[in-house]
């Protein structure tokens, strides 16, 4: 018998790297499974606790005078903003125009007055000014028909030009383009009633881009008011250089006998000036029990997002702690590129042995 060309089989190494291989993956999936939430199917839900009834009622249509933005800029098409505001941010003698719809949404001819008027930001609202309410931006704003005379349900486009002077300063400022209907006044009376609605304007000037908007979550605190009605109130910080519309939403898990309830959607926005501090409450359910729970929370402006994650207890009555939240994700990001790096490790090792084998 011949043995040069004879080689023992390799089905024993061969076997050993594949059992090495499919170890690493399974450890691997004990990992991410550990450390993802339970899915919404499996996780007890308080709404399982708590009786729920869902109500379906259909949109009444629009009344009264309506306004929408129509020109939105390219660079700007996926900010949910710049869908409903005028947003931008424009250079010393640089001239924009935008142009909106006015709805007239009632069943008779409406005189309808267009006007740009000053506004601001305080305690986490967006406030426009009684008219005339004047700022630099108003100064620099103009209306191509202060007033349209518009048939019943019908509407018209207007266009809007903001011209910045060369020397205007630095800084961001704030507006609205109202439109407004206005009654006539009473016999032997010189009040006039008037209803109003309007496009914000958030105008930035200076050159280049300027610092980007920016966000963090700093503090989260617990609270449980006299009739038992929790709440979850949220310190942010804008650290950016633009003002914030901030939308978002809170879940709890890991509560008691693995209870979870949420989402729970912020009920209102909450505008924040560059370099202010604003606390954003979310109103929770009544019989929630006190915990303790695992808050996840995503606050949201425009294209930014931002998520953290805290573990608190609801006092009886009062406010209860407040607490430092984390991001989440981080620990799970770690595991997951360790866990690359030992399938890589594995791979390397087998294919060398495999090649020494072989040889």
């Amino acid at each position: 018998m011949n043995n040069e060309n004879f080689r023992p089989p390799h089905g024993g190494r061969s076997h050993l790297g594949a059992l090495v291989l499919r170890s690493v993956f399974t450890v691997l999936c004990l990992f991410c499974f550990v450390l993802a939430p339970a899915a919404p199917s499996i996780a007890q839900s308080l709404h399982q606790m708590l009786p729920t009834a869902v109500i379906t009622e259909t949109p009444p249509p629009p009344s009264g005078i309506g306004v929408q933005l129509l020109d939105i800029p390219a660079a700007t098409q996926d900010d949910p903003r710049a869908q409903t505001y005028i947003v931008d941010r424009l250079a010393p003698g640089v001239e924009i125009q935008r142009r909106i719809q006015v709805q007239n949404n009632s069943d008779a001819t409406q005189l309808v007055l267009v006007y740009p008027g000053a506004a601001t930001i305080s305690n986490g609202t967006f406030l426009g000014g009684n008219d005339p309410a004047v700022n630099d931006l108003t100064t620099w704003t103009s209306i191509d028909q202060p007033q349209a005379e518009i048939t019943a349900n019908n509407s018209t486009e207007i266009t809007v030009t903001i011209a910045v002077p060369p020397d205007a300063p630095e800084g961001e400022q704030y507006a609205v383009i109202w439109a407004e209907v206005r009654s006539a006044p009473a016999d032997g009376s010189n009040i006039v009633q008037a209803s109003r609605t309007g496009i914000r304007i958030y105008l930035s000037v200076g050159p280049g881009n300027g610092a980007p908007a920016d966000f963090e979550v700093t503090s989260l605190t617990s609270n449980r008011d006299a009739e038992g009605n929790p709440t979850v109130t949220t310190l942010v910080s804008n650290t950016g250089g633009r003002a914030l519309d901030i939308t978002g939403e809170l879940t709890l898990t890991e509560g008691p006998s693995g209870l979870s309830a949420g989402p729970f959607p912020l009920q209102q926005t909450t505008t924040i000036a560059p370099g202010a501090n604003q606390n954003v409450t979310f109103a929770l359910d009544a019989n929630l029990p006190n915990g303790p729970w695992k808050a996840l929370l995503t606050l949201k402006s425009g294209l930014i997002e931002r998520t953290a994650m805290a573990t608190f207890t609801f006092p009886d009555i009062g406010q209860g702690e407040t607490v430092t939240p984390n991001e989440p994700s981080r620990t799970l990001w770690i595991i997951l590129g360790a866990g690359v790096f030992v399938i890589i490790g594995a791979v390397l090792w087998w294919l060398r042995h495999r090649n020494a084998r072989n040889k």
